[in-house]
């Protein structure tokens, strides 16, 4: 039978001890290493995005930078260019934007006869109802007027221009080139206003103007040249007389009209 001192066994006991205590401490500082570099890797990882966005960062800057710069070169040749197309493409003002030309011929042509009735009515007298006063003198015959609304010249003006433009003075306001239609229409004797009621101002019978063609715009004014429509034989002739009518006080009024034949107001 072997028996060991009971110091030896005391010894081996504490080398196993501090052999267990040794295998643990590797084994916790085996741990610690290996999440210290887990840590390492996880810090290298962000730094990496993070370095990855700022260099997308400026990159992106970079590039904003370039856009704006090339922006602002483009800029003055976009605005010539703008500019350029604009003189190119005229912008329709006035009657241009209101109406067409279609509508401005259809315009005319349905109204002229009425604007030379109306205009030849002042030219001869004859635009106001009359009653049995009369007065004659050197030039001829003249008839008192009897209309409410008229007494004197300025009554004449007022009633002229409600449908005649103001851009023209009043057509009968000068003696005329053509007899018999050199007396004056409207006369005043004492404080009464006559016309000299000469009924000859037609444009023959069985006649009629058309519109031939648009000649001139303004914004506010579009000039026609006339023809001659004759009814008898149904023939129409081209005329050199023009007339205008005018985009005055929210609505058409007659403008000018030019007869170089004829009734050229001076």
């Amino acid at each position: 039978m072997i028996y060991y001192k009971q110091g030896n066994g005391e010894n081996m006991k504490r080398n196993r001890l501090m052999i267990a205590i040794l295998i643990t401490s590797l084994i916790l500082s085996g741990c610690a290493a290996s999440e210290k570099n887990k840590d390492k890797k996880a810090d290298e990882k962000i730094s990496q995005k993070e370095q990855s966005k700022s260099k997308s960062k400026k990159k992106e800057a970079e590039k904003k930078t370039k856009e704006a710069k090339e922006t602002k070169e483009e800029t003055p040749q976009k605005q010539e260019t703008q500019a350029s197309q604009v003189e190119e493409t005229p912008v329709a003002t006035g009657i241009s934007s209101m109406f067409t030309d279609d509508e401005l011929f259809a315009f005319a042509d349905e109204t002229v006869n009425t604007f030379y009735a109306e205009r030849m009515s002042y030219i001869c007298g004859t635009q106001f109802s009359v009653g049995e006063g009369s007065y004659r003198n050197d030039d001829g015959y003249y008839v008192a007027v009897s209309d409410p609304r008229i007494q004197t010249y300025d009554d004449i003006e007022n009633v002229y221009y409600q449908k005649f433009s103001r851009k023209y003075p009043i057509c009968y306001d000068k003696p005329y080139n053509l007899s018999p239609l050199t007396k004056l229409p409207f006369i005043v004797v004492d404080g009464q206003l006559y016309e000299a009621y000469s009924a000859i101002c037609i444009n023959g019978i069985g006649c009629k103007y058309t519109v031939g063609e648009i000649i001139k715009k303004t914004d506010d004014e579009f000039w026609v040249r006339l023809n001659n429509y004759c009814g008898l034989d149904n023939s129409t002739n081209q005329t050199d007389i023009t007339c205008s009518f005018v985009w005055e006080d929210g609505g058409w009024k007659y403008g000018d009209f030019n007869n170089p034949e004829f009734y050229k107001v001076g």
